[in-house]
């Protein structure tokens, strides 16, 4: 029973970071914890996760498509949010929902809403960025998580982490240096 109330818990948690208030990788860390300590249960985990965000996600996107969140996101942000969103769409929707804190996933879902991206397609590109994100972390949790406890920081384990973090940031870094490149340029006298 008490597993179970784990996910309602990591579920409500994902919901809130994904609207409008921002847990700062909470819900990465509660995932990870829950599938570290009841291993067989990582799926369950990573679906309440995914669910929970998701369905934040679209709170968020239905508030700043009726003009309520839109403030949030400065000028030149939204425009580079915007031309981010119409140039590669899906993909950007994804990425965004994929990559960890600090990246700032809800300027894309705000711009989602604002720009009147499909609601339907909003949901599955943000959806499978969510899936693929929760249920690696939930998967590793549960098959390193009690060898962590017990071998604290191996070898093995500190090669495998360097190694997640090292593609984590560069697929951070492609998405930054994409996000640059597509931002308007305007004259230098003006």
């Amino acid at each position: 029973m008490l597993r179970h109330l784990g996910g309602i818990g990591v579920f409500i948690l994902a919901a809130l970071d994904s609207s409008v208030l921002p847990t700062l990788g909470a819900v990465d860390a509660l995932t990870i914890v829950l599938a570290a300590r009841h291993p067989e249960l990582w799926p369950y985990y990573a679906m309440c996760s995914t669910a929970g965000s998701v369905c934040g996600a679209s709170v968020a996107y239905r508030m700043s498509r009726l003009g309520i969140l839109h403030r949030r996101i400065k000028g030149a942000v939204f425009d580079r949010v915007a031309t981010f969103l119409h140039r590669f769409g899906s993909l950007s929707l994804s990425l965004a929902a994929l990559l960890p804190p600090p990246f700032p996933t809800s300027a894309f879902v705000i711009g989602a809403g604002v720009t009147r991206y499909p609601f339907i397609a909003f949901v599955l590109s943000f959806g499978m960025g969510r899936v693929c994100r929760f249920a690696l972390l939930a998967y590793l949790a549960s098959v390193f998580g009690r060898r962590l406890v017990t071998s604290m920081w191996s070898a093995h384990l500190l090669v495998l982490v360097a190694a997640v973090g090292a593609v984590l940031v560069c697929v951070g870094l492609l998405a930054w240096l994409v996000f640059r490149k597509s931002e308007p340029r305007t004259p230098c006298g003006l």
